[in-house]
């Protein structure tokens, strides 16, 4: 293992900001074209306009601060001369080259919906990915945060090209691995790159953000796991970003996983290759000594670097809202409360959390994702603006419409809402508060439609809702 001097200065190297360059954008592809109605075919229900997808390649950045080339996808809204919102959404784990939004993965289907509503959208295949050469290092804060910010200097090159009217808002999100980089894209701008980008709203929805404490419990727990995979893929990718903090697979794997692991992550194998020769419980391919010296001390190289892409030690400026589920079982609640909670006592006034409900990581993605679109929906500045406009007065959103469990409270500030539940001769069922964005449980109500009147500092509003059976 390495000495904690070599750690260190391995990770402000890791820390340097990439070098702007005055041209970021390689080449442009267009790849697919959807009218308004093709869109709304393909399930994007309000789609306003038509989109255009790209894969871009850019300049970025790796760990060691050299040029690396990188892709990413981009949707442009068309048919229309509004000024445009920007919109980045990070993708979760992947170990597949091609399985990345540029090349048309199922998570691109995000910028469909963001780009049908009329932001301009820029997904990011990460570095080691898509075009990008090498392993990816995974869950590495500071490379997601340089792939990604790059890819939105590229979009702005494109945009200024092409005359693509910007307005100057940006949103950032993503899910799971995306999580992570949504919120370590955001800490890089504002702490980095104020006076180039300024950050309108960041949605990290069921990050990893406490790698070094909540998270890494995978790597000493006894019990099954349901994603092993991520074990080894955090190891190895580590182990490329951090020269020095293992010299061979063989000094952290037992065998045969030392040899069984790594031809595996190559990005021609899916997770499923990984699991199949993973036993369930993670722990059990590492060394004991390892395990051992990992449990036991708190400056264990492995657990410091892990800290150094930890989260939660900033304080937002702008709004934060991170989307959770309390029974997700890969990447574990106590992830987003421990974030909110190190935010809150650091004085950050904008940060709230939105707990979906209890369902594990694959079902939280739809609920989750779909909150953050209507609050960045909400947020939208209007077609004719072309800078940031006032928001202040926006209404709460609730969602679903339809309902067995939850409703969930949106809102782009926040704030204390008295809510009232009537039913459809006007009755009071049900009433109560909320200390900003939450879940209103609806579940012990009877199979009808109702009216949520919700009431804060600003304004009220009224909303139906129907509990279904």
């Amino acid at each position: 293992m390495r000495s904690l001097l070599q750690l260190a200065a391995a990770v402000v190297l890791c820390a340097t900001p990439p070098v702007l360059r005055a041209q970021v954008l390689i080449s442009d592809s267009l790849l697919l074209t959807f009218t308004q109605q093709e869109l709304i075919d393909t399930g994007v229900g309000n789609a306003i306009n038509g989109i255009e997808v790209y894969r871009l390649r850019y300049w970025s950045t790796d760990a060691e601060g050299q040029p690396i080339v990188a892709s990413g996808a981009m949707m442009v809204p068309t048919d229309d001369s509004c000024y445009h919102s920007i919109a980045c959404y990070m993708h979760g784990t992947i170990l597949e080259k091609e399985a990345v939004p540029s090349r048309l993965s199922q998570e691109a289907l995000v910028g469909y919906y963001l780009s049908g509503i009329g932001f301009v959208s820029a997904l990011p295949d990460y570095l080691g990915l898509g075009d990008s050469p090498g392993l990816h290092p995974y869950v590495h804060a500071a490379t997601e945060a340089s792939a990604s910010i790059d890819l939105l200097r590229a979009v702005r090159e494109w945009c200024a090209a092409q005359g693509v009217l910007l307005n100057g808002q940006l949103f950032l999100a993503g899910y799971s691995q995306g999580g992570h980089a949504c919120m370590a894209t955001h800490r890089a701008i504002e702490q980095q790159f104020a006076n180039e980008f300024t950050v309108t709203a960041s949605a990290p929805c069921s990050g990893p953000y406490d790698v070094s404490g909540v998270q890494a419990q995978v790597m000493v727990d006894t019990v099954p796991y349901p994603a092993p995979y991520y074990l080894p893929y955090v190891v190895l990718a580590y182990g490329s970003v951090y020269p020095g903090l293992f010299n061979t697979p063989s000094d952290v794997f037992k065998a045969p996983w030392d040899t069984l692991l790594p031809p595996l992550f190559d990005g021609t194998h899916g997770s499923g290759d990984v699991d199949a020769v993973m036993p369930s419980v993670p722990s059990a391919v590492l060394q004991d000594s390892v395990l051992q010296a990992f449990a036991t001390d708190p400056q264990h190289p492995f657990r410091l670097a892990l800290a150094d892409n930890d989260l939660y030690d900033w304080v937002p400026q702008a709004p934060v809202r991170m989307h959770y589920c309390n029974a997700d079982d890969h990447v574990f609640a106590g992830n987003t409360q421990v974030a909110l909670q190190t935010f809150q006592l650091a004085g950050a006034q904008q940060v709230s959390a939105v707990d979906m409900g209890a369902l594990d990581h694959g079902a939280c993605a739809f609920p989750a994702l779909l909150a953050v679109r209507a609050w960045m929906m909400d947020l939208q500045a209007e077609c004719t603006w072309n800078d940031v406009p006032e928001l202040a007065e926006r209404d709460w959103q609730v969602m679903p419409t339809a309902t067995t469990g939850p409703l969930h409270l949106v809102h782009p500030f926040g704030g204390t809402v008295r809510w009232t539940v009537r039913d459809q001769r006007g009755s009071v069922v049900a009433t109560g508060a909320l200390d900003g964005p939450g879940t209103l449980d609806v579940s012990g109500l009877s199979t009808g439609l109702y009216v949520l009147t919700l009431a804060d500092a600003r304004r009220s509003s009224a909303h139906r809702f129907l509990r279904m059976p």
